[in-house]
């Protein structure tokens, strides 16, 4: 009978749905995201599960249909670890596992805000729109679907974005 227990145990084990994975957000990782996509347009988000108005975004993100437009989304999720497997869920939930996502890693998350911007005292949601060749624009609050359609150069689906 314990075979059968362990067997059991084992299937439950591999036929938990893994969590989505999140590039570990640290102090180079920034650095590292601007390098790769330099000479592209981006946006940045950082939000949080305890965020309402961050979901409504995610929410308008999962929206979008232009793939090219959505490789052009990186989302920082701001919790701490224990935190993670409610985010994965949120990003399920959006249908937003295809895009580039990082999480803030738990050790200073007040030095990790200082390293994306000194003048961000972690209002959520927050926004940064990096033109290509041209230096990055900050926005605190949730992106209005005309402002994301201008940065994401794509039109967003009419919806209710309150």
């Amino acid at each position: 009978m314990t075979r059968l227990a362990a067997l059991f145990i084992g299937l439950l084990l591999l036929t938990r749905p893994a969590l989505a994975e999140f590039n570990a957000f640290g102090a180079d990782s920034l650095a590292q995201i601007e390098a790769r996509r330099a000479g592209s347009d981006f946006v940045l988000v950082l939000w949080s599960v305890d965020c309402p108005p961050c979901l409504k975004e995610l929410a308008l993100f999962g929206t979008l249909t232009d793939a090219r437009a959505r490789q052009r989304l990186v989302l920082i999720v701001t919790d701490d670890p224990e935190r993670h497997a409610e985010a994965d869920v949120l990003l399920k939930r959006f249908g937003l596992t295809d895009l580039e996502h990082w999480a803030f890693d738990a050790s200073e998350p007040e030095r990790l805000r200082q390293r994306v911007d000194p003048a961000w005292f972690g209002e959520l949601p927050r926004s940064y729109f990096y033109p290509a060749g041209q230096p990055r624009q900050a926005r605190s609050g949730l992106i209005d679907p005309p402002t994301l359609g201008r940065w994401l150069s794509t039109p967003i689906p009419s919806a209710r974005h309150d």
